[in-house]
């Protein structure tokens, strides 16, 4: 079985109209350039629940959203989804009480709750602490990466980031190196095949 990393996207998301009985629609979706438009119905769904589903959608064919970017929406909500999806977060709006706060779980990505009311200015600013509390082996790993990158002189930075994707995207750091080591070993099993 040959191990899969996935392509990293950048998704653009708009209100606007939709499959009839669909609450969002992927459209112009280009892996040559990296990017993907997801247009949401707003009666049938929140920002949050739109990139949620979307990410679902294209995670079983093979891609990870790296960054979301809100089309005409105010700047603080687009600030703060911009930022969580960076850390591959998802965004959940008038979620729980007290402050802002990132859960992770089991069965999908980690996600940023923000209470109803809070101003997203201010739950922008506090989501490095949050992700640090709630992922600290992940940020630990990260971090390594981040020293790492300084060191190399850029040879591996791209490998680098798609490791740091993959351990952003999963919250499994181990798991990651297992996947990335496995498709390094096929990579280079298969070119010791091929005749010269």
């Amino acid at each position: 079985m040959t191990a899969t990393i996935p392509l990293d996207l950048t998704l653009t998301v708009r209100r606007g109209t939709t499959s009839p009985g669909k609450a969002a629609d992927i459209r112009d979706l280009s892996p040559a350039d990296g990017t993907a438009t997801l247009v949401y119905d707003r009666h049938l769904a929140n920002p949050g629940t739109a990139v949620w589903l979307a990410r679902i959608s294209l995670r079983q064919h093979g891609y990870a959203v790296r960054e979301v970017i809100l089309d005409d929406m105010s700047p603080g909500i687009t600030a703060l989804f911009r930022e969580a999806s960076r850390l591959r977060l998802d965004v959940h709006l008038g979620s729980g009480k007290g402050t802002p706060r990132v859960v992770t779980y089991d069965d999908s990505p980690a996600a940023y709750q923000v209470p109803a009311g809070w101003d997203l200015a201010d739950a922008t600013d506090r989501l490095p602490a949050a992700h640090a509390a709630a992922r600290p082996h992940v940020v630990r790993v990260l971090h390594a990466i981040g020293v790492e990158k300084e060191n190399n002189g850029g040879r591996i930075d791209r490998a680098l980031d798609v490791a740091a994707g993959m351990i952003l995207e999963t919250g499994d750091p181990d798991h990651v190196w297992d996947t990335l080591t496995r498709v390094l070993c096929e990579t280079g099993s298969e070119r010791a095949e091929v005749p010269a």
